[in-house]
């Protein structure tokens, strides 16, 4: 399982409960943050590979259990 930290703040989830996200990629691996960071981390719009991490993120949590 990836580290779902907030890069910026070292959070699990966000302050209005919500988990983190998958705002990025680098190096080859999702850089998550919590709703305060996420712009400041993310990638810029559009960018299609964060929005298929996006996705796979999103799966791995349903089958996790995590949703």
């Amino acid at each position: 399982m990836p580290d779902t930290h907030c890069k910026a703040c070292g959070k699990a989830a966000s302050p209005d409960g919500s988990p983190t996200m998958v705002v990025a990629i680098e190096a080859g691996e999702p850089v998550y943050a919590c709703t305060e960071h996420a712009e400041e981390l993310g990638a810029p719009p559009g960018d299609l590979l964060v929005a298929l991490a996006q996705l796979l993120d999103i799966a791995r949590r349903r089958n996790e259990g995590e949703l």
